[in-house]
């Protein structure tokens, strides 16, 4: 059985499921020459306490050989028609049950770096260490109307949530379970905004993984999209079009924000990146910071051993004035995403985030 616990979920996320792997194919015929044979080692995945960095498992297929039949019956139907040279063939983790490739490509250094990182996805990572409950990814459509509303109704909407969404109040018994390794007083609601611009080709193996996640997105890729990314680079289902609205985003938002009601992560709406992130290191880093900022606060506010103690102000001081108060921030309270079961959850998140424009 699978507990719920008072983490939200982009937190529990970071510190408790680790990305699946993507299965990755080399196909060729014969001897790799020297270039090729050291690339392939070059992206070995390094292994690490849950997973592998990339999130990848590489399998070698020489046609001349003996090969396993299961990856030539699939070359055999899926070859490019002037298909020269070894080519590299990505595709998403078992557990996704999506037999469409991530990406297909020659293999040449720059095409396989490209595919297993990019910019975007590095500054993904990068607002996820500093902080970000979740970065959206905006996969413009090329329209520049369409692509700067979009972008705008994102950007202005997660603000108003960052302030108006209230974080479940943490338990001890799920701080000393393991389940969330900082202070709670350091969790924040922040989200960002990475764009993804038409025709920027280093982004390619990126675009597609999240066009192909579902069966119809390309379909629609006339619209921009929006993916909500979280944890060690885990995806929501898209918002598509119309779809990319004040009502969807607030609900996705109002989920990552909310208590973790199911541990299992497959259990959980969403799909896993490929990365190159060592996202242990990440985590490790992030609490390093965390714990260095409480540390310098505290030698801040703690004055010198030998220091005079500060006079006493009399009654109706109007220093008091200056005391700063805690702002009140209100709850967001029927959000349709809490309280229902999860899968029902990322069911609405998939069938009302797909509208397109007319």
């Amino acid at each position: 059985m699978s507990w719920a616990c008072t983490v939200p979920v982009f937190r529990f996320a970071l510190e408790q499921w680790p990305p699946d792997q993507f299965e990755v194919v080399l196909f060729h015929e014969g001897a790799l020459t020297t270039a090729q044979a050291a690339l392939l080692e070059k992206i070995q995945p390094k292994k690490t306490e849950n997973t592998t960095v990339p999130n990848i498992r590489i399998h070698q297929v020489d046609l001349k050989g003996q090969p396993d039949a299961r990856w030539v019956s699939w070359w055999e139907k899926n070859k490019p028609a002037e298909a020269t040279g070894p080519r590299l063939v990505i595709f998403y983790p078992a557990s996704t049950m999506i037999m469409t490739p991530v990406w297909s490509g020659e293999f040449k250094a720059d095409l396989v770096s490209n595919a297993l990182q990019s910019p975007a996805r590095k500054k993904v990572a990068a607002q996820l260490e500093a902080g970000d409950s979740a970065v959206w990814v905006l996969v413009e459509c090329g329209d520049q109307e369409k692509d700067a509303a979009a972008k705008k109704l994102l950007e202005t909407r997660l603000q108003i949530m960052a302030q108006k969404l209230k974080l479940p109040e943490v338990k001890a018994q799920d701080i000393q379970s393991g389940y969330l390794s900082i202070r709670p007083e350091d969790l924040k609601l922040s989200f960002s905004v990475v764009t993804l611009r038409a025709g920027d080709t280093a982004e390619d193996a990126f675009r597609e993984t999240l066009l192909n996640s579902e069966e119809d997105l390309k379909e629609l890729s006339h619209e921009p999209m929006g993916f909500p990314i979280f944890g060690r680079g885990r995806a929501l289902p898209a918002l598509v079009g119309k779809g990319i609205n004040a009502q969807m985003i607030d609900e996705a938002s109002a989920f990552l924000s909310g208590p973790c009601s199911c541990q299992v992560k497959r259990q959980n709406p969403g799909f896993d990146l490929l990365t190159s992130v060592d996202w242990d290191q990440l985590l490790e880093n992030q609490i390093r910071a965390y714990d260095d900022r409480a540390q310098a606060n505290i030698s801040v506010e703690t004055p010198p051993p030998n220091s005079p103690n500060p006079k006493p102000e009399a009654a109706g001081d109007p220093q008091d004035s200056k005391t700063p108060v805690t702002p009140s921030r209100p709850f967001l309270g029927l959000i349709p995403l809490i309280g229902l079961p999860i899968l029902i959850a990322g069911g609405l998140i998939v069938f009302l985030g797909r509208q397109p424009g007319d």
